[in-house]
């Protein structure tokens, strides 16, 4: 589907830029400027609609509640999802379809693994995190500029990259403004306000009448892909291999001679991106 395409993108985009300007950090000990907040977006383009985006626990606790249309040829398609993160389960749920699912989140297993390294291991898998952004952005045509410009009143960071361009918090890669123009889809999505505050216990509530199934075969994956992950971080060698790991254009596969990707190609893809959202810790 193009919009879980442009999803995936846009994903991308925003951990390459915060892995880009890490500096001396933890991986797992990164907080979101305030404790709890509540974003409000307003989509455009393609999708038509709005997103909300609520912040809870420094963002170790989100909830996202997207409501929006989507039109490709001739075909106009409704979109209303929620989804919720918390630091063990991420829950998925389709209001359209009645339906949802839960997994546990993959950064568990990514702070599972990096815990049963040594300290020298530790050290050796925070360096080769800091020295993969840049020229992993680089490497796809991507620019980073950090404070570029002032959105409802904070600093955000422009990273540019495939087609779109993310302003986020500084630092946070919390996006207030996505641009996106990609193979003729044009998205934008932007912020209309953000309200720091308590955040209420019912946005994370499952939404009545629908049973979070649970996918083991994409837990097993995620295990799987945080041992992986962090076996090659923690090489000296590490970031170079992540680098050559990685494709030019992670929307068309390697060697695939595609234009699109395939479900099975569309799943490991949005598994890849947990696993360094998982290296950046609370990052959204």
């Amino acid at each position: 589907m193009q919009t879980k395409r442009w999803g995936v993108a846009v994903a991308l985009v925003l951990l390459l830029s915060t892995l880009a300007m890490a500096v001396d950090f933890n991986p797992w000990d990164r907080k979101l400027p305030f404790k709890e907040a509540t974003i409000h977006y307003v989509l455009s383009g393609m999708e038509t609609g709005s997103e909300t985006l609520y912040i809870r626990d420094h963002g170790r606790e989100t909830a996202t509640y997207r409501v929006g249309k989507t039109s490709m040829m001739g075909t106009t398609m409704t979109n209303e999802t929620i989804v919720i993160e918390f630091p063990e389960w991420v829950y998925h749920f389709d209001l359209i379809n009645r339906t949802g699912t839960k997994s546990v989140n993959p950064q568990k297993y990514m702070i599972e693994e990096y815990h049963r390294l040594s300290v020298a291991e530790q050290k050796q898998v925070n360096e080769n995190v800091q020295k993969i952004g840049l020229p992993m952005t680089e490497a796809m045509g991507g620019a980073v500029e950090q404070k570029v410009a002032k959105i409802l009143g904070y600093d955000c960071d422009r990273t540019q990259m495939m087609g779109t361009t993310v302003y986020a918090l500084h630092g946070a890669g919390v996006p207030l403004k996505i641009e996106s123009n990609m193979m003729g889809m044009t998205m934008r999505q932007e912020a209309t306000a953000v309200n720091e505050g308590a955040v209420s216990q019912k946005y994370f509530e499952p939404p009545p009448g629908i049973v979070a199934v649970v996918d083991p075969q994409a837990d097993a994956m995620a295990r799987s892909l945080a041992q992986q992950t962090l076996a090659t971080l923690k090489a000296p060698d590490g970031a170079r291999k992540m680098q050559e790991q990685t494709p030019t254009n992670p929307m068309v596969p390697q060697g695939s001679g595609q234009q699109q990707m395939s479900p099975a190609e569309q799943q490991e893809m949005e598994q890849a991106m947990q696993m360094l959202k998982g290296m950046m810790g609370n990052q959204k």
